[in-house]
């Protein structure tokens, strides 16, 4: 203990540095891990999660999977004995205003089959889901309940809802149910319930279809038996199965609730396995590098240790006892490291601009057991840091340290430094990394989307805003910087899922992306339009649709000028002309090839009324140079005047890309955090080795200054020793930076190139913050007096 504090009081700085990089360390293990444990445990608050799975299709929207299905499957998988249970659920959450006394709230709206919501939580809080079904009975969950009636006992409750018709329904609470946490799929809101009326409808594929399977169930055979099912239900026989595939090119498969975060069907499912496996990586090898300076410091401590450690073995102590009360003294050291490292955390914890880095719960109560493994991971590394110190430092005969220097060891100096390339490495490694990560966030900002994403404000409207579109419009128009006013059900570029239709027959069949909107969407988003028309009022009164090249490439038939479905049997409700075709542009994220998306916008005619016109968004085109904050408040403050049934607020279009990339902007934040602390704890490395090196050499360095040298010679002495090792590591650290980067880069079907000159700005960079260090603490000996130096030695 007297020589933790003698070392302490002499090399204060070294220390306390060395003390904060390893509680950095501890904080940043604790944090990851809680991210990892977060996306790993994705779905598991499900009831049953590990017997429940998810009816996915092939070939039905394109040649790709999906989670996209009709009703009717429901009742063909009940027939199936390894079948359990079966529900569905819209992936759809759809906003509307409820009125509770005198106050109207927005509420999001679920719809699913029964049992409704109680599939999945195993059993509510209150009240039952067997009325659910009946009529207006609706199931909420905790939150909700706490937000419309200010207390979790809601069942029995009531509120109102639009009918429709433009009148009033009253609406039952049934019961109430726990809230979903985020890291599931399922959301939280008002949950409806349908009867069991819908279940033959076979057009509309806008649901997922969850079922509970009996324990130990083959999984290949109930895909195989949900495949037949669905044959048998169009009139095929298992004996032309073979040209069924041929026909449909259908495939089916579940997939596991623990799987389906990570399988990237449906826009919620953006999970990422190998990011999980990075900062799972990232979280141990934290601990590594505080170790490895840990370590650094220790040896760097032994030449100025070992005469008192051997004195006291002359006097009688032994080797073992001696290790040990090394061993502990970095323990010790290491708890002092836990402390801060905790204090850190809960520093991040009351930050509102940290939290935005991580997901989820960080709090110790919740992650107790995480808590203790990085208390015990803390000590272990401070433990293992001092094995070797304590080893090498015993190993001399005391007569042998009593009458010589071991302040320049060759084997310690050489011990060191390499301790030290494995921490450029790692340096050179992750600055390759987010610089390929800062171009891929660039890259999806500024490349060109195929429709100006700039200068565009949007948000939901209310039912009753929505009942006065020509109103909202005019009145908006009337602001002097506004340039035009459109309507639709959603904004593009910003998600991954879209309405789908499947139309047509045999070679005629088409599948495409659908998006309801109004005369002047396609105007306020600036899509271009390369044949025929843009979308005007009259097709207001018709219905009429515009497609992307994409489309008419892939559907040859498909003629500007004439009906969609000229050559099908088409229901004649949306059935109308192709009265234009605009560019291609990128309708979905990043993570998806949008490429031969083929693409519908539609204005649906009178005869789909009561389909509704779906264009539940306003999106407003302010004038380039404008004020966009003062433009956001008037825009704001005209649908507010119009509409008092809620409070508007403006987004930005371009800011809504920074929601659709949450998570991989979160990860390259925590990556890019995990780089500069392990930069920092190499630096702090280098700054201790040095420190302790001019120290053995300070007489040294005196005679060269007596003898003529000059301050940027002395400098350039120690600066030189580090450039083997950084060019040795860069060598072996950049084709690992490359592949890290390029594994991270298949994680999207569009991505920018790994660009050359990102590996000598990695070295630069790197090698740059290593010699500054060094020229630093190095000039600080080079500067004194060789005189009070020779002295002291």
């Amino acid at each position: 203990m007297k020589s933790l504090l003698y070392m302490f009081r002499r090399y204060r700085v070294a220390t306390l540095l060395n003390l904060l990089g390893l509680g950095v360390a501890v904080a940043t293990f604790y944090l990851f891990m809680t991210q990892v444990i977060y996306n790993r445990t994705y779905n598991h608050n499900i009831h049953d999660y590990k017997h429940m799975y998810r009816l996915e299709i092939y070939g039905n929207f394109g040649d790709v999977w999906g989670a996209n299905v009709c009703r009717p499957f429901v009742t063909l998988l009940k027939d199936i004995p390894q079948v359990k249970d079966v529900t569905y659920i819209s992936p759809y959450t759809n906003k509307t205003d409820v009125k509770v006394g005198n106050r109207t709230i927005a509420v999001p709206v679920i719809t699913m089959g029964m049992p409704g919501i109680e599939f999945f939580t195993g059993k509510l809080l209150s009240g039952s889901s067997k009325t659910c079904a009946d009529g207006a009975n609706v199931i909420i969950n905790r939150s909700t309940a706490e937000k419309m009636f200010g207390t979790v006992n809601a069942a029995g409750k009531t509120f109102e809802d639009d009918n429709g018709n433009g009148g009033k329904t009253t609406v039952t609470v049934v019961g109430v149910s726990e809230d979903m946490p985020d890291n599931c799929t399922l959301p939280n809101g008002v949950y409806i319930c349908e009867n069991e009326s819908v279940m033959n409808d076979w057009s509309e594929w806008s649901f997922n279809v969850y079922m509970l399977l009996d324990k130990g169930a083959n999984q290949k055979k109930v895909e195989r038996a949900i495949k037949l099912a669905f044959m048998k239900a169009n009139g095929v026989s298992e004996k032309d199965e073979k040209e069924f595939d041929k026909e449909t090119n259908m495939k089916f498969r579940i997939t596991p609730m623990d799987d389906i975060y990570f399988s990237g069907i449906s826009f919620k499912d953006k999970g990422n396995r190998g990011l999980v496996d990075v900062l799972t990586v990232a979280s141990i090898f934290v601990l590594f590098i505080a170790m490895l300076n840990l370590l650094n410091l220790s040896l760097s401590e032994i030449p100025m240790r070992m005469r008192g450690i051997n004195t006291r073995r002359v006097m009688g102590a032994s080797v073992g006892s001696l290790r040990i009360k090394m061993i502990m003294e970095n323990v010790l050291f290491a708890f002092v490291g836990l402390v801060i490292g905790i204090l850190l955390i809960v520093a991040f914890q009351r930050s509102e601009t940290c939290m935005k880095l991580v997901s989820g719960d960080i709090n110790f109560s919740t992650h107790w057991v995480l808590m203790a493994v990085m208390a015990v991971s803390a000590l272990v590394v401070g433990a293992l840091s001092a094995v070797v110190p304590a080893f090498y430092s015993t190993s001399f005969i005391p007569a042998m340290v009593l009458k010589g220097s071991f302040g320049l060891s060759p084997r310690g100096r050489r011990l060191r430094m390499a301790i030290m390339a494995v921490q450029f490495c790692v340096a050179f490694a992750l600055a390759i990394y987010i610089g390929v990560m800062s171009n891929q966030s660039s890259y999806i900002f500024n490349s060109d989307y195929g429709f100006n994403k700039n200068e565009v404000f949007y948000t939901w409207l209310s039912d009753e805003a929505q009942a006065k579109k020509d109103a909202v419009r005019a009145e908006l128009k009337k602001l002097p910087f506004v340039e035009s006013v459109g309507f639709a059900q959603n904004a593009i570029g910003a998600s991954d899922n879209y309405m789908g239709w499947g139309r047509g027959e045999g070679e005629h069949h088409v599948s495409l992306q659908v998006l309801p909107c109004d005369y002047d969407y396609l105007r306020t988003m600036q899509l271009k339009i390369v044949e025929g028309r843009n979308f005007n009022e009259s097709d207001m009164k018709t219905g009429a649709y515009v497609l992307n090249k994409a489309a008419m490439a892939q559907y040859k038939w498909l003629v500007v000028g004439d009906s969609i479905g000229r050559q099908n049997d088409w229901d004649s409700q949306s059935n109308y002309n192709i009265v234009g075709v605009c560019e291609n542009f990128k309708l979905k994220s990043m993570r998806c090839d949008n490429s031969n998306v083929a693409v519908a916008f539609i204005i649906f005619g009178p005869n789909m009324a009561d389909w509704g016109d779906r264009c539940g968004q306003v999106f407003v085109r302010v004038a380039k140079n404008q004020d966009k904050l003062e433009a956001k408040r008037r825009i704001a403050e005209v649908l507010n005047k119009l509409d008092g049934s809620q409070k508007y607020e403006m987004k930005f279009l371009d800011d809504d890309l920074q929601q659709t990339y949450v998570d991989e902007f979160r990860f390259i934040s925590q990556v890019k955090l995990f780089a500069i602390i392990c930069i920092i704890i190499t630096v702090i490395g280098v700054f201790s080795l040095t420190m302790f090196e001019t120290e053995y050499r300070r007489k040294e360095i005196a005679i060269r200054k007596v003898m003529g040298s000059s301050v940027g010679s002395v400098v350039s002495l120690f600066a030189l020793r580090y450039a083997v090792p950084l060019v040795i590591a860069f060598v072996i650290a950049a084709p690992i930076g490359w592949w890290l980067s390029n594994s991270w880069l298949q994680s999207f079907a569009e991505h920018t190139p790994i660009h050359w000159w990102l590996l000598p700005i990695s070295f630069v960079a790197v090698s740059a913050v290593v010699v500054l260090t060094v020229v630093v603490q190095s000039w600080r000996v080079a500067t004194a007096n060789p005189v009070e130096s020779i002295k002291t030695e």
